[in-house]
């Protein structure tokens, strides 16, 4: 490009550049603006109308209000079936008898799909986005797209009364009769199969109608079914029953809810009751509230609340937290279910034929649990440190918390009557001060929990004791460290930067601690010593009532009750530290204030004319800002906080509301809470605000409250990263010496339980089996994409087939060879033989078939009479002697064939092998017998056993070994023992020759012709001719015949010397266990009761409860049998091993239970009723369960309480007991028994001393004769009350006059028993409810005496005496009969009057009318009926005209004591 070519383009852009300036210009004249200020005014013109309506819109919501509210009623023609919630398009569906009908989530109709397939009940598949339809105790489900389009449809082996989806593992649960099935997905989760039946034996006719699953991946999931008023328990992976709980509500349960974050299971019964579980099946919490039955339990949406349905037309809202009902919610119908979505605002439930939409407003919830009310919040506001929060508490306590997470870094506890003023708190030193009503300061650090006190200041002049104390932070390296120009600026000041770096210098950040006082004065302590620095005085002797920092402005402001406002000069480098800068008068006392840069806040009331107002005084330009008197408070103000960073104030007050004001004092919110805050503070630079709520501290979320425009600022806005700090651990060595009160007090305090989301945590070897099956899968699921991919590349012809190269002359070798194979090798086909009768084979098959004949074997060898010879046996002569036939033969040679076989084939008798009940001798081998003789030489048998027994005791009385170990040193002793116990081996005889002679046998030779079989069957048969008699042939062994084994039999048992009161036990479970083997040579010495007694009573500390249960028995029996010497010794044992100092036992556990119930019984009838005793009673009755504290109260009647009207029983329920836990909890129930005995005791003494005394002075002391007996139930056979000369008892006062010829001894006094003081006590109740009865009678007739009684006119209508209630006779009905029946039947009356002559036989009349006066039955009869008004005058108007019944077996009332009522 030329020269000239680029100096004309310089010249165009000359000219284009001074036509923008001139437009610049021009743009400026007329606007009076810049050309960015112009573009940018358009860019923000341009959306100023959507910001002025999101201001609008949320101008108009300025109310806020914590708690479930109304939001939409969805109506239906038809009878609703069926609601759910699709969280995947937020859609409701409900269904009824004929269609599905679709909602958005405001409430808008969307669509209304008709029912293809006849289902009743619907489930949501979330994980797949499938809907399942399914019909009651019907047995097809139907599986459905999310546009209803019907997939498959399935059919169960039983009925279906209940279908849960298990997210977990993507599967249908579905309740049946009897059983539980586990149904998967398949195919794409088009079809449904079942994988698992559990089956429940013993409830096999059930319906599972209610199911719940625990939300967990684990192998180890469980489901809980409802079953009457137990849950059953299964495992759904294994598809295996676990066990059943029963009895978990007194009525049957109607609904169940899994609390998965804390593994609660919570039940609901028809009678209104609601029940928490955890794992282990321990009751953590009952709800009362429902009046009716429990429709549906549900998750609240946010923290630890659940929620109930009732048919009493209520949604009530329970912490699971405070143990308490949150919110109560009335409906206009009975609830039929309900159900609600996690982190999701918005749930419903629906009736017979609408559905309700509920949005959930959660304002606050508990951010720590404090356990006292929380009367101040200071938060800090230290540049360099996170930001805390220091709570002073009723109970005369400062903790100090971190807001983030509402953990208890530190607390100063002191005792509680001390009254805590104020308390300031410095976060950069970790020091705390805290002053106190008599003027005390005391200086703590709070680095440990709880805080280290380092001094305390006494105050000496109580006029000059602080109101209120200041920590003031003048903060000065943090912030030019942070701030670039601030550096610079000091670098500048320096001359050099480099040596402004390396110069060592101090701290230029100064705290000061600052007091006001009761006489007006303000002054600045020395945090060191405590001593004053400086004072001014600035409210007069008024004293000073407020004060805070404004350390951006070094300000610091004070308010007094003089009404007056003064703003101070604050120098921290200076001796005078304080100066006024300016003061202002207000007409009302202000009571809270916070400041806010130039702006201060401050709160005024005045009950007196109801005013509670805010006011914000700008400080800079000197000017007051108000708002409308409607936007003010209706009650008194609890506190004031201020929020720099958004440039917000709040307030709050008794009238249930948070109130937030913006810089220029408008109200943008009013939070309406269900709760009174009595304390309030700012804790995060975003607006989260804490409030104190009864005795616990809540928070409250920005984002509940915060303005729109508010929040969109907040995009824009940067603000630091909050690091939540961890919590101090209580030191342990610290709280060693304090109260146990204390120590509850400090451990109460602990953040509360928070979630946004929950998940289990698997085992370790579920987490390999899960990453194994996940390997896998991906193995899989990589296969079928390269298949699907080769496929695919094979349709669209990316891939060509590659033919291989075939040699066709081996192809056709092969294919030859293998034809031939198949022609040669075929199976060979063979005709069935024709059977000539076809007919009768026919036949015979149609009627069952011939039966099978065995198969012809041939024979092999001819056989006859004789067996083969090869199973022959012959007999071999013995050497060295004569030979002789083998065989005896007769005198002619001929043996005949039957003795032949006899004696060549001998039938051998069967080897019977030996049982095992049969008694074996031992063996004993070589090395055995060596111990046993090196041991008889050491020591006696006797005593060796006698040392094991005793060492097996003393192992029992050892703490720390609890585990049995291997005792080397018993096993030679035990085998040696088994030795001695075992018979000697019996020997078998040598079998006898018999001679054969021709003399009579001989009677010991029977036994060996009988043991010689082959011997007595040879003379059987051969005859013997008259000959002379051979001389004696000479003497001959024959061959033994085989001998059968005869089983030893087992050798009786030596009878065991041991005495009876030992040998009764023998057998027992804990008898085996401790004393194994014991016979009078194991068993120690001596042997007597007492000892015998004595040797039991260590069993009871370490041995398990069902073998404690059996010692105690023991020990009672023996009792029985001979009176033990050392019953307080026993007793003792007992006790110790009821209490013991950790996990005493308890109700839950059936063996505990056992336990307790057998060792109060044994106590009892010891009859030892000491103090230890009663109060363990007392202790049994508090904490144990209906059937405890029915023996219990059998026990106190036993002992002789007289308490008919139950004031003791009331009086011990009406203790709290159920805020007591821990470890030592049964202890302190224990204390506090014995408390109330030694009060009542000490009572009953002293009225015991002062009756005597009267009695000495010779006044009348007057009482009441109880004539009930306890013991001796009522009879049955009247329900009047008769006296024994027939009279009726007519209940009133009696008169009885005992007369002593001598005071009574002082002794009385001493030997009063505690027996004595409950009946004292329950003599001071009914005395107290007799004074009440006439203090309210008296008044009545005060009442009547001024009034005017109109008397009604007559009622023509008789009252009559009803058969049915008087003679308890139904002819009508005989099977009504009871044994009070009695057969008045009356004579015919004629109508002239006359009766029939005797003998003559007459009709009955079917009822009799008999005029009379009004009877008033009392089948409850009380001492206290003599006071009754009916009772005392005569009754002028009656208007109960109508005929009473009552059932007689009803009206009979069982003894107190005999039947407690139950509870």
């Amino acid at each position: 490009m030329s020269a000239q070519s680029r100096g004309s383009l310089d010249g165009i852009q000359l000219l284009r550049e001074k036509r923008k300036q001139a437009d610049r210009a021009k743009l400026e004249a007329e606007t009076g603006e810049s050309q960015a200020r112009y573009h940018w005014k358009i860019l923000r013109d341009s959306i100023r109308t959507t910001i002025d309506a999101v201001a609008k819109a949320d101008a108009k919501e300025i109310e806020v209000s914590h708690g479930i509210h109304h939001l939409r009623k969805l109506n239906h023609r038809l009878p609703l079936k069926q609601v759910l919630y699709n969280k995947v398009h937020k859609e409701y569906l409900t269904l009824d008898t004929k269609f599905i009908r679709i909602f958005k989530s405001d409430g808008r109709k969307k669509d209304v799909v008709d029912i293809e397939e006849d289902f009743n009940r619907l489930s949501f598949a979330s994980n797949i986005n499938q809907i399942v339809g399914w019909t009651h105790n019907g047995k097809h489900i139907v599986v459905m797209a999310a546009d209803f389009e019907v997939l498959s449809v399935t059919k169960a082996d039983t009925n279906l009364y209940s279908v849960a989806y298990n997210a977990s593992n993507n599967e249908m649960i579905t309740g049946g009769l009897g059983c539980l099935t586990s149904w998967v997905f398949r195919y794409g989760n088009r079809h449904l199969l079942p994988r698992r039946t559990a089956l429940a034996p013993s409830f096999s006719n059930e319906q599972f109608n209610i199911i719940t699953l625990e939300e967990t991946a684990s192998r180890s999931q469980k489901a809980y079914v409802a079953c009457n008023s137990g849950v059953m328990v299964f495992n759904l992976y294994e598809g295996q029953f676990l066990y059943y709980k029963k009895d978990l509500h007194a009525r049957r349960i109607t609904a169940m809810l899994f609390f998965n974050p804390l593994k609660y299971l919570v039940t609901a019964a028809r009678d209104g009751s609601i029940k928490v579980w955890n794992d282990i099946w321990r009751l953590q919490l009952v709800f009362i509230g429902h009046d009716d039955l429990v429709s549906s339990l549900c998750l609240y949406p946010f923290g630890p609340f659940i929620m109930s349905a009732s048919y009493d037309c209520t949604i009530r809202v329970w912490s699971l937290e405070t143990c308490d009902e949150a919110d109560c919610i009335e409906t206009e119908e009975p609830i039929e279910d309900m159900a609600s979505t996690f982190q999701e605002e918005v749930f419903f439930s629906f009736c017979l034929n609408y559905v309700d939409m509920w949005k959930v407003e959660h304002l606050h919830q508990i951010h720590t649990s404090i356990g006292f009310r929380v009367d101040d919040i200071k938060p800090t506001d230290h540049p360099s440190f996170p930001i805390r929060s220091v709570l002073l508490c009723k109970d005369a306590s400062v903790r100090v918390i971190t807001p983030p997470t509402g953990d208890v870094l530190s607390t100063l506890l002191m005792d509680k009557k001390r009254h805590l003023v104020n308390a300031a708190y410095s976060v950069a030193d970790e020091l705390l001060f805290a002053v106190f009503e008599n003027g005390d300061i005391i200086k703590c650090k709070t680095n440990s929990n709880p805080s280290t006190i380092a001094d305390t200041w006494k105050c000496s002049q109580p006029e000059k004791a602080c109101n209120y104390l200041l920590m003031y932070e003048y903060v000065v390296d943090s912030i030019m460290l942070k701030d670039d120009w601030a550096s610079m600026f000091r670098a500048i000041t320096v001359q050099n930067v480099k040596a402004a770096q390396d110069k060592p210098r101090e701290s230029s950040d100064r705290t000061l601690l600052l007091g006001g006082r009761k006489d007006g004065f303000i002054c600045v302590f020395r945090m060191e010593t405590g001593e004053m620095s400086f004072e001014i005085e600035a409210h007069g002797s008024k004293g000073v009532l407020y004060m805070i920092a404004n350390s951006n402005q070094d300000q610091l402001i004070s308010a007094g009750n003089d009404n007056i406002i003064k703003v101070w000069r604050l120098y921290p480098y200076a001796e005078e530290a304080l100066a006024p800068l300016m003061s202002f008068y207000c007409s009302q006392t202000p009571l809270h204030m916070c400041v806010m840069k130039g702006q201060l806040c401050v709160a005024f009331q005045e009950h007196t004319t109801a005013t509670y107002s805010i006011v914000v005084y700008n400080l800079t330009s000197k000017r007051r800002q108000d708002h409308p008197p409607d936007d003010d408070h209706t009650d008194s103000i609890t506190g004031v906080t201020s929020c720099p960073r958004m440039k917000l104030f709040a307030s709050s007050s008794i009238d249930g509301t948070v109130r937030i004001w913006n810089e220029e004092n408008k109200l943008i919110r009013v939070l309406k809470l269900n709760a009174v805050p009595t304390s309030i503070g700012f804790c995060s630079p975003k607006g989260d605000l804490l409030i104190g709520v009864g005795n616990h501290l809540h928070k409250i979320n920005y984002k509940a409250y915060m303005p729109k425009a508010k929040r969109f600022k907040m995009v824009t806005m940067v603000f630091d990263e909050i690091t939540p700090e961890l919590p101090n651990l209580i030191n342990e060595d610290k709280i060693k010496s304090w109260t146990q009160d204390d120590v509850k007090r400090l451990r109460a305090a602990h953040s509360s339980f928070k979630f946004t989301h929950f998940g289990d945590i698997l085992s370790e070897d579920e987490e390999l089996e899960v990453m194994k099956e996940k390997i896998e899968k991906e193995k899989t699921y990589k296969a079928l994409d390269k298949r699907d991919e080769e496929l695919m590349n094979i349709r669209d012809g990316k891939i060509q087939a590659k033919k291989p190269k075939v040699n066709r002359k081996i192809v056709k070798r092969e294919a030859f060879k293998k034809y031939m194979d198949i022609f040669y090798d075929r199976p060979k086909i063979k005709l069935p033989e024709d059977d000539p009768y076809e007919m009768d084979t026919a036949v015979e098959i149609a009627e069952g078939g011939p039966d099978e004949e065995d198969e012809f074997i041939p024979e092999k060898e001819p056989t006859g009479f004789f067996p083969a010879a090869k199973d022959a046996e012959k007999r071999e002569s013995v050497p060295g002697e004569p030979l002789q036939p083998a065989y005896p033969t007769l005198p002619g040679g001929f043996i005949p064939n039957s003795v032949l076989v006899h004696l060549l084939w001998p039938k051998h008798e069967p080897v019977i092998p030996p049982s095992e009940d049969e008694y074996k001798p031992p063996e004993l081998s070589a090395d055995q017998l060596a111990a046993i003789a090196k041991l008889k030489k050491t020591k006696s048998k006797t005593v060796q056993v006698q040392e094991t027994m005793n060492l097996n005791l003393d192992l029992l009385d050892e703490d720390d070994e609890e585990e049995e170990r291997p005792k080397e040193s018993l096993r030679l002793l035990d085998k040696m023992k088994q030795v001695m116990a075992r018979p000697p081996t019996p020997m078998t005889p040598e079998p006898e020759v018999e001679q054969h002679t021709e003399q009579p046998t001989k009677p010991h030779a029977k036994k060996v012709i009988k043991s010689t079989k082959s011997t007595k069957s040879l003379q059987k048969f051969i005859s013997h001719p008259r000959l002379p008699s051979p001389p004696p042939p000479p003497r001959q062994k024959t061959p033994p015949p085989p001998v059968r084994k005869i089983p030893t039999p087992k050798p009786p048992t030596p009878p065991n010397p041991l005495p009876n009161f030992i040998l009764q036990f023998k057998g027992s479970t804990w008898f085996e266990d401790f004393f194994p083997d014991a016979d009078h040579e194991t068993f120690p010495k001596p042997w007597t009761i007492s000892a015998f007694c004595n040797m039991l009573l260590p069993l009871l500390r370490k041995s398990s409860y069902s073998h404690k249960k059996g010692v105690v028995d023991a020990v009672r029996t023996l009792n029985l049998q001979e009176t033990l010497p050392n019953i307080t010794q026993v007793v003792q044992a007992v006790l110790n091993a009821m209490n013991p100092l950790k996990d005493p036992p308890t109700c839950l556990n059936k063996e505990e239970k056992d336990f307790i119930t057998s060792g109060l019984m044994m106590m009892q009838s010891f009859g030892l009723y000491d103090k230890n005793f009663v109060m363990e009673l007392m202790v049994q009755f508090l904490d144990g369960d209906q059937d405890i504290r029915k023996l219990v109260m059998d026990i106190f009647c036993n002992l002789g309480l007289q308490d008919p009207h139950h004031y003791f029983l009331h009086e011990l329920d009406a203790w709290d007991v159920w805020s007591i836990d821990g470890d030592g909890r049964k202890q302190q129930i224990k204390a506090r028994c014995k408390m109330w005995l030694d009060r009542w005791l000490m009572a009953f003494k002293s009225y015991l001393e002062a009756t005597i005394d009267k009695m000495k002075r010779g006044g009348s002391v007057h009482g009441r004769l109880n004539t009930n007996t306890p013991k001796t139930p009522p009879t049955p056979k009247s329900i009047l009350r008769r006296l024994e000369d027939g009279s009726e008892d007519k209940k009133g006062p009696r008169s009885v006059t005992v007369t002593f010829d001598s005071p009574l001894d002082r002794a009385v006094i001493d030997n009063a028993t505690y027996i004595e003081a409950i009946n004292y006590f329950c003599d001071m109740e009914l005395e107290k409810e007799l004074a009440k009865i006439q203090k309210d009678d008296a008044s009545e007739k005060i009442i009547e005496a001024k009034n005017t009684v109109l008397v009604l006119p007559k009622i023509t209508g008789k009252p009559c005496l009803v058969r049915l209630g008087e003679t308890h006779t139904s002819r009508c009905h005989e099977r009504r009969e009871t044994n009070l029946s009695t057969n008045y039947s009356y004579p015919q009356v004629t109508a002239r009057g006359h009766q029939p002559a005797p003998g003559t036989i007459h009709g009955f009349a079917p009822s009799i009318n008999l005029p009379m006066k009004t009877l008033y039955m009392n089948p409850f009869p009380s001492p206290i009926d003599i006071y009754d008004s009916w009772n005392q005058q005569p009754i002028l108007l009656t208007l109960k005209s109508s005929q009473k019944y009552f059932v007689p077996q009803q009206s009979y009332v069982m003894n107190e004591f005999e039947q407690f009522p139950q509870f």
